[in-house]
């Protein structure tokens, strides 16, 4: 592995400080990632942004009564900012908004804001902007998307306007004159309320398949004193204003998943801490969004329904899913607590599963003792723990992959021919390897210098109680794989899968039989070396677990032992510290992250505009969000090569890393299986202090280079 040496940056867990550098920030501003991306975030990240945007004085009396007492039951997602001014106060003097507000972020926010129809084509969101948010709101700001009688979505917005009336107006006239100019076309409606038809979307520049046109996309505004509700349907507008004064009994809030959800979430925040809190059903949401989408292309073959499948399979137990964000004081930068709701399945028998059917692999049991084990290197940039039982999770697949292939009995069918097929390893899977396998589970994620599209590693440990006996099954396994080379290290074995003489690894290239061009899945998806998470995959059985490593170099790494540990490190023990205060006792889940370590090669790779070619975990994502899907001539079902994608937006203007790690601190995270579904909490650390003392440092050494130079010179 690539030497590299720890940023003097990282001080602990919130090794950073920050003093505010810059001018003072003022309210988002479309030029701002907060306002390009407003359209294209998930739902409660749209909230919290929408709030931030808003600064001015909450007002006394408010404009509406809470949100989760108007919006009715049939809201399958929800967010909300209630006190927006000090959520934006506070988001201020945050590692982001100190970093947003670095002179050194504007070229690249410029040239964002310059390439925003590229990246949100001609979506409008609700059509009002963040500047706009912030000089009409005086109060909450929510969210929310509700079934509609015919099961499909509309989306509302919310604005309390409370001491701001005077501006709605003018306000609102801005907004209709933009749509009005995009090519909306305003229709017929009900007194007091504005709709327009909006023009169809655009296809995303670089796309070789244009869009599947949909039902004609609304935006629906009405104006009351105090209040601002903006909808997808009139229907749901109208429905919504007689609620705003007193609410309705069928509320949001009378559901006792959500009533759950906030008395779990909120407990324990301090009353003055400024907070965004945000719920959703996530199966109902599904459901609703299927019929709300746009119709699909007909194919020779029904394509999958995913919902319905989970259902099937007992993934109906979760109820309800939400929680609190909010900023701490001192090193606590952010905060989150979340709780996904998914109460013991009243037909299961008491006493024995929790849940019922392919849902048994959500049980993860709380274990004392959970930490990185003496082997995970010090300086990796993340590590993750989970308690999960292995076999009985290996056997709860059972019905979910039979279901998949919609044919029982398939998943036994394929453990049976791994045992008796000739030609195949002739192993039993379940007896002589999933058995042996313990409970716990970690991951541990790194990179390599240079930067570069394949620098990142990750590794995945699963504890095994009979190591040799696991070794002899991977290895009577890997002898009957192609493409695949022992290696001996020291005491140890190592099975690595190497490329064949196409570049391809392994068995890598292989399509699954059966499909065909007209199937819901492009030909040769399961087959692109670039789609597979581990092309270069190397196993080995050591230190009491079986170690997947996506690259060799790392599993050396680790067998060889000289890396200091992980648990030791200052940083992580101060993480594990702070995250036990906030939530006591035994724990199924902790992790731990730097955060520049993890940021730091994708954003490298963004600056010397390589993005897409970027195959980690991470550039992946980034590439979904900021990558045109194809280009022209490589559309899916042809023979033609791909050409690499192309970036949706210019990265080459971000500054040097170095000069921004100050605004990267520590984070962690843990889970605690209650009785009634799971309860994460989590917090990013950052010291400003430290940050502001590494910026003055930096300033003092580059004002020093400038008068040496200015001294050689004049000698010269």
């Amino acid at each position: 592995m690539a030497a590299r040496t720890r940023s003097a940056v990282r001080t602990g867990f919130g090794g950073r400080k920050t003093v505010s550098v810059g001018p003072r920030r003022r309210s988002l501003p479309v030029k701002t990632p907060g306002g390009i991306l407003l359209q294209r975030l998930p739902l409660g990240v749209w909230a919290i942004l929408a709030g931030w945007g808003c600064c001015s004085l909450t007002a006394d009396a408010a404009g509406f009564v809470p949100s989760e007492q108007l919006l009715p039951a049939t809201t399958r997602a929800w967010a909300s900012a209630s006190d927006a001014p000090a959520l934006r106060a506070r988001f201020d003097r945050s590692a982001l908004g100190s970093l947003l507000d670095d002179p050194l972020m504007r070229p690249f926010l410029d040239s964002l804001e310059e390439q925003r129809s590229t990246v949100a084509g001609d979506r409008l969101g609700f059509g009002i902007t963040p500047q706009e948010l912030s000089a009409i709101s005086g109060g909450e700001t929510a969210i929310a998307a509700v079934e509609q009688a015919d099961g499909m979505l509309a989306g509302l917005l919310l604005v309390d306007t409370t001491g701001h009336d005077e501006k709605v107006g003018a306000t609102l006239e801005t907004v209709f004159a933009r749509l009005i100019a995009k090519g909306s076309r305003k229709l017929a409606a009900p007194e007091g309320i504005t709709a327009f038809e909006l023009p169809p979307v655009k296809p995303l520049e670089g796309a070789a398949v244009a869009a599947e046109p949909g039902s004609p996309r609304r935006l629906v505004y009405a104006s009351v004193p105090g209040a601002i509700v903006v909808g997808t349907t009139p229907e749901a507008v109208a429905a919504l204003l007689p609620t705003l004064a007193a609410g309705r009994p069928d509320a949001l809030g009378t559901l006792e998943p959500f009533k759950a959800v906030m008395e779990r979430t909120t407990s324990g925040v301090p009353d003055e801490a400024p907070r965004a809190r945000w719920f959703i059903d996530p199966l109902a949401y599904a459901v609703a969004q299927q019929k709300s989408g746009p119709a699909k292309k007909p194919t020779k073959r029904k394509p999958t329904d995913y919902v319905a499948m989970a259902k099937r399979n007992g993934f109906d137990c979760i109820k309800g899913a939400g929680g609190v964000v909010f900023f701490g004081e001192g090193s606590v930068d952010l905060r989150h607590n979340t709780h996904i709701h998914a109460p013991p399945t009243a037909s299961s028998p008491k006493g024995t599963e929790r849940y019922l059917k392919a849902a048994r692999i959500l049980e993860f049991p709380n274990a004392s003792a959970l930490e990185p084990a003496p082997w995970v290197p010090g300086d990796a940039a993340s590590w993750l723990g989970l308690q999960w039982d292995v076999p009985k999770v290996f056997r709860a697949l059972e019905p979910l992959v039979d279901d998949i292939v919609g044919e029982p009995g398939v998943f036994d069918d394929v453990i049976s021919s791994l045992k008796e097929d000739p030609d195949g390893p002739q192993i039993d899977v379940e007896n002589d390897f999933i058995k042996h396998l313990g409970g716990a589970v970690m991951i541990t994620g790194d990179h390599v210098l240079p930067f570069g599209p394949d620098c990142e590693r990750m590794l995945i440990a699963i504890a095994t109680n009979d190591p040799a006996a696991v070794a002899a099954t991977i290895a009577k396994s890997m002898a009957t794989e192609a493409n695949t080379k022992r290696i001996e290290i020291g005491d140890h074995i190592i099975w690595e899968t190497v490329p064949d003489e196409s570049g391809a690894a392994g068995r890598s290239t292989r399509v699954r039989a059966g499909r065909d061009d007209d199937d819901d899945r492009p030909r040769g998806q399961l087959g692109d070396p670039d789609s597979s998470p581990f092309p270069n995959a190397a196993v080995a059985v050591a230190h009491g677990h079986i170690l997947i490593a996506s690259h060799r170099d790392l599993l050396e790494r680790v067998l060889q032992g000289k890396s200091p540990s992980f648990a030791a490190e200052p940083d992580y023990t101060a993480a594990v510290e702070e995250l036990r205060r906030i939530l006591p006792g035994d724990v199924a889940l902790r992790t731990f992250g730097r955060t520049e370590q993890m940021v730091q090669p994708t954003y490298e790779l963004l600056r010397a505009g390589k993005g897409p070619e970027n195959k980690s975990l991470s550039g992946r994502i980034a590439n979904a969000l900021l990558s045109a899907r194809e280009n022209p001539g490589s559309a899916p079902g042809t023979k033609k090569p791909k050409e690499p994608r192309r970036p949706r937006v210019d990265g080459t203007t971000l500054p040097e890393f170095e000069k921004i790690r100050r605004y990267f601190g520590t984070a962690g995270m843990t889970m605690q299986t209650v009785p009634d579904g799971w309860m994460f909490v989590g917090a990013s650390l950052w010291d400003r202090a430290n940050a502001a003392a590494v910026a003055a440092d930096g300033a003092a050494d580059a004002n020093g280079a400038a008068v040496e130079g200015a001294i050689d010179a004049a000698a010269e």
